[in-house]
């Protein structure tokens, strides 16, 4: 809002003071050489000239009266006098110095005939600097008196600079109201863009705005209706699929198991169904994974948020996981208790992914560690395997996303266990992020807000 009124401001204060200045330029310039012959010109100016001279002609008189009343050879002391009670210089000049080359015809000719002379010399628009002669009976001496008339740049400030500062408040006030809804509805804007690249695809921006600010929130709107429309599409599909696959996966189980009971001791035909039953559980576990992925997706109701004991979940998880890879060092480091506020059964989810990720890729350790504050729960996973490239970090929460070789279908899951894990982060408003581990390969963090409040410990 400030950034935008101090523009707005400066730039029309600016635009005026431009105008002013063009204005003003312009009066100057109009009737100058370029628009008059010399002859006009000397004539404008005998008739400035005129001017001066009736409106100076009684301080003319008092001037001449007072000098004459003196010896020639005292006017150069008397105008001496005269000079500090004067804003304008004074002197008194032989007339060989007056009658100058550049002087006009029409102040030589009086100035010659002994009468009172003025030349204006310079012109603008707020006044002029004129030379006034004024030639003194019986002598060959002329009093010089070189005068702006107009007032000072002092005077103009005094006269109108009160009102140039009411102006300029009312003018501050004009742009302010023309701006302030501006500014609010950009940002509310602003707000619904943010929230809606956040994960909230039920986010609108209002349309009650003036134009084209309206047209940009009739715009954004239309596109979160095409976007909310497609990502419930897609979530419908994928989780019709899941479900629909369920029941031929139970029947497979079922005839496997019966055509195991039916094979019975025969080795080798036993050994290929254990295979294919492995195969079917890996196909069950996928649309496990799809369906949570699916349950979590941004715009589903929110999860259930309690105090659980953070330390005592982790210590579960990793009591059952660690017997799965027990040539594998698992450390935990973590308060205890380590009190926080989140969906136990999602967090417990995401913890476990994090430790099955690292079991998969680790070579001898990985480590656990807490830390709960009064805003925040936080979860570190290390492990010494080969780690993950800088550029991979943010690919790796993406659903079947696999990055090299070492981390492809050979050392199991399916591509979602991260993207779970992601998901599940922003369910809570945290974040999941991937960087350098103290152990040499991966380390995964999980962050998420701790609520002031929540119902009792579970």
């Amino acid at each position: 809002m400030k950034n935008l009124f101090v523009r707005f401001y400066v730039g029309v204060v600016a635009a005026i003071a431009l105008a002013v200045v063009l204005i003003l330029a312009a009066a100057a310039r109009r009737g100058g050489p370029e628009d008059a012959t010399p002859a006009e010109l000397e004539r404008d100016a005998a008739r400035k000239a005129d001017y001066y001279l009736e409106v100076t002609q009684g301080y003319h008189w008092l001037a001449r009266e007072s000098l004459l009343a003196q010896p020639p050879e005292q006017w150069d002391a008397v105008v001496e006098r005269w000079q500090p009670h004067f804003r304008y210089p004074l002197s008194i000049q032989r007339t060989s110095e007056v009658l100058v080359p550049e002087l006009p015809a029409f102040a030589r000719r009086r100035i010659e005939a002994g009468e009172l002379a003025a030349w204006p010399q310079t012109s603008s628009v707020t006044g002029e600097h004129v030379k006034l002669y004024l030639p003194l009976a019986g002598s060959d001496r002329v009093l010089v008196q070189q005068i702006d008339i107009g007032p000072t740049l002092e005077a103009l400030l005094e006269l109108v600079g009160l009102d140039l500062v009411f102006f300029l408040v009312v003018l501050g006030a004009a742009i302010l109201a023309l701006t302030r809804p501006l500014v609010r509805h950009v940002t509310r804007l602003a707000e619904a863009t943010s929230a809606f690249g956040a994960g909230q695809l039920d986010a609108r921006a209002s349309t009650a705005a003036p134009e084209p600010v309206a047209h940009l929130a009739r715009t954004f709107n239309a596109m979160a209706e095409r976007i909310q429309r497609a990502a419930d599409e897609q979530q419908a599909t994928l989780q019709a699929i899941s479900h629909e696959l369920r029941t031929p996966i139970t029947r497979l189980q079922f005839a496997l198991e019966a055509a195991g009971g039916a094979l019975g001791a025969e080795a080798a035909a036993r050994a290929q169904l254990d295979e294919m039953a492995k195969d079917v559980g890996e196909i069950e576990a996928l649309v496990e994974e799809l369906l949570t992925y699916a349950r979590l997706q941004p715009g589903a109701p929110p999860v259930e948020r309690v105090a659980i004991d953070l330390a005592d979940m982790v210590d579960g998880v990793v009591g059952e996981l660690a017997p799965l890879s027990p040539d594998l060092s698992i450390e935990v480091d973590a308060p205890d208790p380590a009190v926080c506020t989140g969906d136990p059964k999602h967090l417990r989810r995401a913890v476990s992914n994090l430790l099955r990720n690292a079991q998969r890729h680790a070579r001898a350790r990985i480590r656990v560690r807490l830390a709960v504050t009064e805003s925040s729960c936080t979860v570190i996973v290390d492990d010494d395997g080969p780690g993950i490239p800088p550029e991979g970090r943010e690919r790796v929460f993406l659903p079947f996303e696999r990055l090299d070789a070492s981390r492809n279908r050979a050392t199991g899951g399916h591509g979602l266990g991260l993207a779970i894990v992601h998901r599940v982060m922003q369910a809570h408003g945290g974040s999941a992020r991937a960087a350098d581990g103290d152990l040499g390969g991966a380390r995964l963090i999980l962050s998420w807000p701790r609520l002031a409040e929540a119902p009792p410990l579970r």
